[in-house]
């Protein structure tokens, strides 16, 4: 296996693994934002591949407010996602990986994530391969209108 960092040929194979993880989001959207993304020097696209891509990690370099972290930018893994038969091989750690020795790189020293508060595999996977917990919240949103 190899980690690769995405370039403008890999559009459809992120979009491709990206709708997997993101099912609700439109292969138009994605597509948008991958090409944006591409293009930016705040994000980054790791491809895991084997003969066919197996698994991609987006980061992006945040320099906003980042629960926990105590330096700017700080590097946060917006999404990660690895195919079904290839979850118990490492890949993701391997992805985690490519992406904070890269932050470092870029002078970040700190690598961030969040997940949802109930998808516990998830956490789980965040704690073995080092990261630390720093907040649970649950959002709210409340529709109003003006009164006339």
């Amino acid at each position: 296996m190899q980690i690769k960092t995405a370039t403008s040929r890999d559009v459809q194979t992120l979009v491709h693994l990206m709708h997997k993880l993101w099912p609700d989001a439109s292969v138009a959207e994605l597509s948008a934002e991958v090409r944006l993304g591409l293009r930016s020097d705040k994000m980054r696209y790791f491809l895991a591949v084997t003969d066919e891509s197996i698994g991609f990690c987006q980061m992006s370099f945040r320099y906003d407010y980042v629960p926990g972290a105590t330096d700017e930018p700080t590097a946060f893994i917006e999404g990660i996602y690895v195919v079904g038969p290839e979850r118990d091989n490492d890949v993701a750690t391997k992805l985690i990986e490519t992406a904070a020795v890269y932050a470092l790189s870029h002078g970040c020293s700190e690598l961030a994530s969040d997940t949802e508060i109930d998808n516990t595999g998830s956490q789980q996977f965040h704690e073995r391969v080092g990261f630390r917990e720093v907040e649970r919240t649950v959002h709210y949103i409340k529709k109003i209108s003006r009164y006339e």
